[in-house]
């Protein structure tokens, strides 16, 4: 059925709100971005840690991860003296920010220490710089994704968030995978990436102002807070009822292959650039340019499509499928150029995935655990949902690392002729880099696009049906 929720199509909220928040897309991805890209190679090309110690490390912060991304949600999904005047998410928020810019610092500023001869104390400052990055990011992470159903509530709101959401969201990642080449200035070395980690953190924090505005509950959020008195959950229960919903269980699948694929794709940007093409990192700044490029020419495109199929699902598995086929052919280029043309149409089809699946897919999911509970309680559900973004990173690092043990790469070879004089068969360890390019990914985003096709259950009419019920329930 045609999307006729008895909604009022005028929003309370000004226009400025919405690019507001939507600015927290900023913030988080230049973050996440320049961990997600470049943390793998400068640990194991740079400092020479072994790629296993790496994965072992990033392992531990994922059972980490585990415990404390849904105990973060479970603790704040609650009333405190701030509440009636300051909002629910707004005070963690705020407490949480600037920690977590700052925190990037310390991930690129391991000591100098040869990690080949002595890797622990490497090792140990990888974990726990990690940790504490994690930390204040879950405690930003939840509560601004939890305030967003509640501050959007209807379908129009959500699409117009993810109008701003989406190209705010495509700047910060072209900004995330250029400047940070940038800021090293052409060297792969300590100091250089020391830089890049301080620039990177100075420039999120300057975000993160603009979106604090956005992220302030208005009354009408506030109020519902105190609508009805109901028993918590414990834990334990919030945490039941999150594995045993089925819409919640397919998108942590969907999203974890998509995040999984995506990582893998930019992570091993840095490596296909220097041992493949044998260029400097201004190079990744271009093949990234072109790949970021064609996901903004995409958004209105997108847009316009859902409004027109007026069904989440099916546009998310068209985009799925076609993200799934452009993957495959990257592990197979043979010039720069015609590796450009492929990067520039997969970002066109990745716009679906990124414009649509946190704003639209999440929030729908969310209501749908609300509905279910009949508890406002969504930042458990939220704090998994954080956990699955750490998840999707350690199945990378395993990837990476079992295809570079069987290929022979060798750690602590920054250039291609350090690594070539330091393998036994560097066409081997090229074709390694490749397959993690563009066929491996492709695969894990088939997987994820073909089980939320067969197994995702929230049609339209059951999102207009919760949407009822969540007024029915004050929440």
């Amino acid at each position: 059925m045609k999307e006729q929720i008895a909604e009022n199509s005028e929003s309370r909220h000004p226009t400025w709100k919405y690019a507001s928040n939507a600015t927290f897309q900023f913030t988080v991805t230049i973050l996440t971005t320049t961990v997600g890209v470049f943390l793998f190679f400068y640990y194991e090309a740079v400092l020479g840690l072994n790629a296993w110690l790496i994965f072992l490390a990033l392992s531990i912060w994922t059972v980490y991860d585990a415990i404390n991304d849904p105990l973060i949600g479970y603790l704040v999904d609650t009333n405190t003296k701030l509440t009636k005047r300051f909002g629910r998410r707004f005070p963690w928020i705020v407490i949480g920010i600037v920690p977590w810019c700052l925190s990037l610092f310390l991930v690129y500023t391991a000591p100098d220490i040869n990690a080949a001869t002595n890797p622990w104390p490497i090792f140990f400052w990888l974990l726990i710089s990690l940790i504490i990055f994690d930390t204040f990011g879950t405690l930003v992470n939840v509560n601004i994704q939890a305030l967003r159903p509640d501050l959007f509530r209807t379908e129009d709101e959500r699409r117009k968030l993810s109008s701003f959401y989406m190209p705010i969201d495509m700047i910060a990642i072209a900004l995330g995978l250029l400047l940070p080449p940038l800021f090293l200035g052409g060297g792969t070395g300590r100091e250089a990436f020391a830089f890049m980690g301080a620039m990177i953190a100075v420039i999120a924090i300057v975000s993160a102002i603009l979106f604090i505005p956005g992220a302030r509950e208005d009354k009408v959020v506030i109020e519902r807070y105190y609508t009805e008195e109901y028993e918590r959950m414990s834990f334990f229960k919030g945490m039941k009822e999150v594995i045993k919903q089925k819409s919640f269980i397919t998108y942590f699948i969907m999203l974890t292959c998509f995040l999984s694929a995506t990582n893998l794709l930019l992570g091993n940007a840095i490596y296909l650039t220097t041992f493949v093409i044998q260029a400097d990192p201004d190079t990744v700044t271009i093949i990234f340019a072109i790949f970021l490029l064609g996901a903004l020419v995409s958004v209105p495109f997108w847009i316009k499509l859902l409004k027109i199929m007026q069904n989440n699902k099916k546009l998310i598995t068209i985009g799925g499928i076609s993200i799934s086929i452009m993957l495959f052919p990257i592990s197979f280029f043979v010039t720069l150029v015609d590796l450009l043309i492929m990067m520039f149409i997969l970002g066109f089809c990745l716009g679906s995935m990124w414009a649509f699946i946190y704003t639209i897919i999440q929030a729908n999911v969310v209501d749908d655990y609300v509905v279910r509970t009949k508890k406002n309680q969504k930042a458990i559900l939220i704090g998994v949902s954080v956990f699955l973004q750490r998840l999707a990173a350690t199945i990378d690092e395993l990837l990476i690392a079992v295809v570079h043990e069987m290929t022979g790469f060798v750690a602590g070879q920054a250039t291609y002729s350090e690594l070539a004089s330091a393998t036994a068969d560097i066409a081997l360890v090229l074709w390694g880099i490749r397959l993690l390019s563009g066929v491996i990914p492709g695969l894990i985003m088939l997987l994820g696009t073909l089980i939320f096709w067969k197994y995702y259950p929230l049609t339209q009419d059951i999102v207009i049906k919760n949407k009822e019920e969540l007024l029915k329930l004050g929440f």
